[in-house]
């Protein structure tokens, strides 16, 4: 890694938000026709308790593919040739690990599950990159990868 620049914090933020945007707006293509409301929105008609049961259970895999769907998005994206997200790849910045490979699928499904579950008990943790010599967060650092510039 040592002909390697790492990427900064921004160009990371960066990407994140960029790929917040493509995969929020795709879930959103994605499940309204498959999933839809109609079933919610009769249930919703129906004052009953099965009826108010029924409207919270039908937008439970709504839900459920807003929270794997961006897991998937990630994993396959930085196991590719690629090595990178889209909003990665616009930021011209890549995924690698110690020796500047690929990461394997093994690797990147532990990183990006590492990397979601950490944001979720505490969001600071993002900003662990700001703090180490090699710009690496958490998940980086436990999966032995670098985020460098290609």
């Amino acid at each position: 890694m040592l002909n390697s620049t790492f990427a900064g914090f921004g160009n990371r933020l960066v990407a994140q938000i960029i790929d917040s945007l493509i995969v929020g707006f795709a879930v959103s293509i994605i499940a309204m026709p498959i999933f839809g409301f109609s079933f919610f929105q009769s249930t919703m008609n129906d004052n009953s308790d099965i009826g108010t049961i029924l409207a919270g259970l039908s937008i439970l895999p709504i839900v459920l593919f807003a929270f794997v769907a961006p897991v998937i998005y990630e994993v396959l994206m930085i196991s590719s040739p690629r090595q990178a997200t889209l909003g990665k790849i616009l930021m011209k910045i890549k995924v690698v690990d110690e020796q500047g490979l690929k990461l394997t699928l093994g690797a990147a499904i532990g990183r990006t599950l590492i990397k979601y579950v950490s944001s979720q008990i505490c969001f600071l943790l993002w900003l662990w990159p700001l703090f180490n010599d090699k710009e690496q967060a958490l998940h980086d650092i436990i999966v032995k990868d670098y985020v460098v510039r290609s």
